[in-house]
């Protein structure tokens, strides 16, 4: 085969390139780390005020130039690239050239060898779907540019040795040893994650990145961008993408030290916090919760003790909160931070508008707290203090890390926010307001939120010019399973991207079996694929436990408790799996006694079954929520 051959010889240029570029960038940072030495010896060695001051000048100087701010480490040995784009330009100077596109630019003397594939200019006929003999026109550098899409592969090259190359119309694929052609289907993320044995938001993503996704991707501009799709659509991908773009196409605008990634919550924290450095860098990834004590401290509030319970959380959430603050701190002076709180909570007002009953014990609390100068507060208080906290501040006043200071935010799951919690963040960014809000409010599964704060915020960012992207076509998961979340959630996907599946039910006759029955689907599983990465999904943690030590002995099963995207099996209940996704998915009796007819339910168990890239077993011994309850009798 030829086209395996010239691209395995490619390959050994691009690693003798990478050779090369790592000698020469140390040899130059040596040089210059040199020069250093020899400059400061002679500052220490004069005795001359005037020479000093000119050498202490010399030696700012040549800081500035350090070749350690500009030639990186290039850190993609083991994949360097994974696309090639083909053009013939109708400029002759340029004429027939490929372009190898990888997760960072590399570099062999003054030749591009890689190109990194935030630059748009150049990348975007790779991406944007163009077929092959097709004429582009593209501004590169403010220069028109005109020709032909020539080439547009994707190639697959793990630990330095090529493994696959897809072309438009055939497929090349190692295995055993030996080259097939077309041997295999158009590659998914969950086979990239099964092949790399790392089930987490890898880089190598990037590769599989659609057309709308790019085009959302690189979307330059200030303000509020909301991204919107269905389960699978790519919403996250997209949202973590294109704030390495900013970085990447503007760095003095967007600073990773002045950006952050809030989550929903640990999992999904834990799922984007552990990609590699490649894409995010240093950029700060954590939950809500975690993020606003540290914009507490930062604004000067501290000594917090925390709670998770509070019996009127729900009331605390209420869309109505961020009007009755703004009137609390119109009308009244600062004080304490917490007992400003305290002060706000035990306002007439306050409880009648939060308080439909229990609105008495609902001021005494306040009351007590405010006379005992209090310090123990729940999670639901957090967000009230903190947006307290910033309003009692000067207009325009700068808090690092809590005010009028991120150059980008990226929100994911900011359906499940409050609405006073997105505002705390929308007033943590800059005044430019850059933020990228990933959202689906059939997604939304916290039964006790005002399921008005989202769209009161968005209304009102609308008015100030936000800007929606929709992702129409779900990549995720197959078409089967998109089919079947369609039952229960009431809202058609696009599936024409969508590849197939298995959906299988499996009633039993009680708990017992049902779990037997888990237990023989999943050792099935890992004896089929051991590297991929099964998750066991029920509604009540009080199932984890049990569900645990029934595939206790299992091979590859994590810990319980324990979120890991190692190859294996992961019992974990459905609240916790926001954002994620698994190879395969069972679901443990989602009965309709768990899963009622009511948005948060409905929507849970839609997210529930959105978590399958490949397969869906549903093993149950009660009766079938309602949305699922079609299905399993078409099947029978």
């Amino acid at each position: 085969m030829v086209i395996v051959q010239q691209e395995i010889e490619r390959l050994d240029r691009v690693h003798e390139a990478i050779e090369r570029y790592a000698v020469d960038r140390l040899q130059t940072i040596g040089r210059h780390e040199a020069y250093t030495r020899e400059l400061e010896q002679q500052r220490l060695g004069s005795v001359d005020w005037r020479e000093k001051n000119d050498l202490a000048e010399k030696l700012i100087e040549h800081g500035h130039h350090s070749p350690r701010k500009y030639l990186h480490e290039f850190t993609q040995q083991a994949s360097p690239y994974f696309g090639i784009l083909g053009i013939h330009d109708n400029d002759r100077r340029i004429g027939k050239k490929e372009y190898l596109i990888g997760n960072q630019t590399l570099m062999d003397g003054q030749r591009v060898v890689v190109i990194d594939w935030r630059k748009a200019e150049i990348t975007g006929p790779f991406y944007e779907g163009y077929d092959i003999g097709e004429e582009y026109e593209l501004t590169i550098r403010g220069v028109e540019r005109e020709g032909v899409i020539t080439r547009r592969d994707k190639v697959t090259i793990a630990r330095k040795a090529l493994t696959r190359i897809e072309t438009p119309s055939e497929t090349y694929e190692l295995r055993g040893g030996a080259w097939h052609k077309n041997g295999g289907a158009v590659e998914t993320t969950a086979d990239t994650k099964e092949r790399t044995e790392d089930h987490r938001m890898v880089d190598s993503i990037a590769a599989l990145i659609s057309p709308e996704q790019f085009r959302a991707i690189t979307k330059l501009r200030d303000g509020v961008v909301v991204i919107n799709g269905a389960a699978g659509a790519g919403k996250t991908t997209v949202a973590l993408h294109r704030l390495s773009f900013l970085m990447f196409d503007a760095p003095e605008k967007y600073r990773p030290e002045r950006c952050i990634v809030l989550m929903f919550n640990r999992v999904l924290r834990d799922y984007v916090k552990q990609s590699s450095d490649t894409l995010l860098g240093p950029v700060r990834v954590d939950t809500y919760s975690a993020w606003s004590l540290t914009a507490l401290a930062a604004i000067g509030v501290h000594s917090l003790k925390t709670v998770f319970d509070d019996p009127f959380g729900a009331q605390k959430k209420s869309s109505r909160v961020p009007a009755l603050l703004a009137k609390y701190v119109k009308e009244t002076t600062k004080i304490e931070p917490v007992t400003d709180l305290w002060r706000f909570l035990m306002q007439d007002y306050v409880v009648a508008a939060l308080c439909s009953d229990a609105g008495t014990e609902f001021q005494q609390v306040a009351r007590k707290k405010f006379a005992a100068k209090d310090r123990m507060v729940s999670f639901s208080d957090v967000s009230i203090l903190l947006r307290l906290a910033q309003l009692r501040r000067p207009a325009g006043a700068v808090v690092p890390g809590a005010l009028n200071a991120y150059d980008h935010i990226v929100v994911d799951e900011a359906q499940d926010l409050s609405s006073l919690e997105l505002r705390t963040i929308i007033a943590a960014s800059s005044a430019a307001r850059s933020l990228t809000i990933c959202a689906d409010e059939k997604q939304q599964i916290l039964s006790f939120l005002d399921s008005q704060g989202f769209s009161s915020v968005i209304a009102q960012l609308q008015s100030q010019g936000l800007e929606k992207e929709n992702l129409t076509v779900s990549y995720r998961c197959p078409k089967e399973i998109v089919d079947l979340a369609a039952q229960v959630s009431g809202r058609n996907a696009d599936t024409t991207k969508a590849h197939s599946g298995v959906v299988g039910f499996h009633p039993t006759r009680h708990a017992a079996e049902s779990m037997a029955k888990i237990r023989d689907i999943v050792e099935g599983m890992v004896q089929a694929a051991p590297t991929s990465l099964t998750g066991v999904i029920c509604k009540k943690k009080a199932d984890v436990k049990a569900l645990h030590a029934a595939l206790a002995g299992v091979t590859g099963l994590h810990a319980e408790g324990e979120v890991s995207f190692l190859p294996g099996v992961q019992v974990i209940h459905a609240h916790a799996i926001k954002g994620v996704e698994f190879s395969n998915v069972i679901l443990y009796n989602p009965s309709s006694y768990d899963y009622r007819q009511t948005d948060p339910d409905r929507n849970l168990l839609y997210v529930a079954i959105t978590r399958a890239c490949k397969t869906l077993h549903i093993v149950h011994h009660q009766p079938l929520a309602q949305g699922l309850r079609h299905a399993a009798q078409s099947e029978t």
